[in-house]
């Protein structure tokens, strides 16, 4: 369905209407489009199937509910840090967004080298706030997808891990090191992990992809994974990008985990040792979200754009492990950033 189909009726806009595709609409359709008095918006549109692929890998259309509902809450607890939705047709399965003009992605901003350190502290604010706060009661699929979360849960914690699949896509001159038992335990808690500890509306695929910056403002969007779950899982895969972007570049992953971390305690309103506890996890779900980037066929654009990716991914690799088998025992930040290359 086009852009101009959904939004005949839409009294939000003023006819004719200029619409063009924007890049990273994997999952659904993203457009920017332009209404007769100027006004510049962003129409989401979840499709039947998998947007990029196409009808041939069908899926439920119920997935943008779940990301309107997530970003209406992300939005009442953590204001201007998301974009906000100017309007919704939960029937047609569009919304239309604030459009954030000349923002970028964070992970551009990492590789551009034009990032502000302030943007981890409205980082920290807006994780501590999914963490300090619970969002109305609703039904459970008010909140969450069960289809995407099994998306999760294979492509997560299940691919990545076994000897063999026909889902990963490896390049031909990366071979990931053999899994000890230890690591293989590690992951089988963290997954198990996912699943029973639901304290939390989290975004569900955090990442600095998902996070546009311009200055010290941010905008979190692509919030179709949102589910309950362990902040732990949020913060990290926010870590493993953060580290990735900065392999091989000026950019400090050192010093953005820090401000971010600092900010999270203090906005999350944990105990010394609830915060170790969530800390330690979030080294093991970073662990994770690192070794499933090098196999998986969505890899990390950072370390792709590197001329030295053999370099890199070696780097990675070894260090997936590390953080993985030894999450229990790194409790603190210092600790962390003692194991990172």
């Amino acid at each position: 369905m086009t852009p101009q189909m959904l939004l005949k009726t839409c009294p939000l806009l003023t006819q004719p209407l200029t619409c063009k595709p924007l890049s990273g609409g994997n999952m659904n359709a993203v457009f920017l489009v332009q209404d007769s008095l100027d006004n510049e918006v962003v129409v989401k549109y979840a499709p039947p199937y998998l947007h990029l692929l196409g009808p041939s890998v069908p899926l439920s259309q119920e997935r943008i509910r779940v990301e309107m509902h997530a970003l209406e809450y992300f939005g009442s607890i953590a204001p201007h840090v998301t974009p906000s939705v100017l309007y919704k047709d939960e029937a047609n399965f569009f919304m239309i967004l604030e459009y954030k003009k000349d923002f970028i992605t964070l992970r551009e901003a990492h590789i551009l080298e034009v990032f502000n350190p302030k943007v981890y502290v409205k980082l920290g604010h807006f994780i501590g706030a999914l963490c300090a706060n619970k969002p109305p009661k609703k039904p459970q699929s008010f909140y969450e997808n069960q289809e995407l979360k099994a998306i999760t849960n294979e492509y997560v914690f299940t691919i990545a891990f076994l000897e063999n699949s026909d889902k990963t896509m490896p390049h031909p001159w990366f071979t990931p090191r053999p899994k000890s038992a230890r690591l293989l335990e590690n992951v089988a808690f963290l997954k198990t992990l996912f699943h029973t500890s639901t304290p939390h509306l989290i975004h569900g695929d955090l990442h600095t992809g998902s996070v546009l910056a311009r200055g010290e403002k941010i905008a979190v969007i692509d919030a179709e994974f949102a589910l309950f779950g362990p902040i732990s899982f949020d913060i990290g895969n926010l870590f493993a990008h953060i580290i990735m972007d900065g392999f091989g570049r000026e950019f400090s992953p050192s010093m953005a985990l820090e401000v971010f971390w600092e900010s999270f305690v203090q906005h999350s309103k944990l105990t010394c040792k609830e915060s170790e506890a969530i800390f330690s996890q979030s080294v093991g779900f970073c662990g994770v979200e690192i070794a499933r980037r090098l196999v998986v066929p969505a890899k990390s654009p950072a370390l792709e754009s590197l001329a030295h990716k053999e370099e890199a991914y070696a780097h990675m690799d070894a260090l997936s492990h590390k953080l993985i088998e030894n999450f229990p025992q790194t409790k603190t930040l210092q600790n962390f950033l003692k194991i990172l290359p």
